[in-house]
């Protein structure tokens, strides 16, 4: 039986750039758990030395500990295994947002829980101001998350779950620059145009970016298509979401929302039944081709 340090490990949950997630249970509590395990192999020869990325990873662990709130995950415990390598445990999260939204690209060979999908309108407005409300702890405390996207977004069950923040390993503190590359940084379908042109430099509006494009991908269920020239948002979307994605969404970040608490009263203000409105189109911001080029 495969055990990290006293945790039963039952099947590993996904490998990110320098650590891998777990599935197990702790056998004291008798409950289940998710492990992350600092695991650098990936990034071997990267632009981050070995030491840069474990700065980051107890970083990360040491960040979430600080919090206590519904709409961020929790963690239990950071430890070592034997050969140094450190880990750290959360409780057990049922899902990701993916689960509600399949995946963010079509797959015509996806299978069918995969397939990119739009929420019901209650539901998105419900799961937008969770994560909202998270993003607004990190924010009034100077804190970027910089990784706001739908994988990023734990549920704490699968039937009307909350929406939690997870994966703070790109977080941007207020007291410190940690290290990282020198080259931008983020996901390049919810990367602000400022953050791909220096992660080091943004703020909050980063943050409130992404969550614009969340909106969008959660009330059409597809990503802003600049192939398109333009996309609906949606059939009788309310006119105060459709100028809240517009506002959150503005290439300049000055013309944002200053944060994400400034973002939950424009989130109120949206009634969750759809209107007999006519289709609104939002001009796509997002420009995969200049993101690429960026890189």
């Amino acid at each position: 039986m495969e055990r990290i340090g006293k945790f039963v490990i039952h099947k590993m949950a996904l490998t990110t750039g320098y650590a891998q997630v777990f599935f197990g249970h702790d056998p004291d509590l008798m409950v289940p758990v998710a492990i992350k395990l600092f695991d650098p192999r990936r990034l071997e020869g990267g632009p981050l030395s070995p030491a840069q990325l474990l700065a980051r990873f107890v970083t990360e662990a040491r960040v979430l500990a600080t919090f206590d709130h519904p709409c961020i995950v929790g963690i239990k415990a950071l430890e070592h295994l034997e050969d140094g390598r450190p880990f750290f445990v959360m409780p057990y999260m049922a899902a990701h947002l993916p689960f509600e939204l399949g995946k963010d690209h079509a797959d015509p060979v996806a299978v069918e829980g995969e397939r990119p999908r739009r929420l019901p309108l209650p539901r998105a407005i419900l799961l937008l101001k969770q994560v909202a409300a998270g993003l607004a702890v990190l924010h009034r405390r100077g804190i970027v998350h910089r990784g706001i996207k739908p994988t990023n977004i734990l549920l704490s069950s699968r039937e009307n779950g909350t929406a939690k923040l997870a994966d703070f390993s790109m977080v941007k503190l207020p007291d410190r620059n940690l290290p990282m590359p020198d080259h931008w940084m983020g996901s390049v379908d919810y990367c602000a145009p400022e953050q791909r042109e220096n992660a080091t430099a943004v703020g909050p509006q980063a943050d409130v970016y992404a969550l614009g494009v969340l909106a969008y991908r959660m009330v059409t269920g597809a990503l802003p298509d600049p192939a398109q020239g333009a996309a609906q948002l949606s059939d009788g979307a309310p006119p105060a979401l459709i100028e809240l994605v517009r506002r959150a969404t503005d290439p300049d970040p000055a013309a944002r929302p200053a944060h994400a608490g400034a973002v939950l009263p424009l989130l109120d203000a949206v009634p969750t039944q759809r209107v007999a409105a006519p289709a609104v189109k939002v001009v796509p911001v997002l420009r995969r081709a200049a993101a690429a080029e960026a890189r």
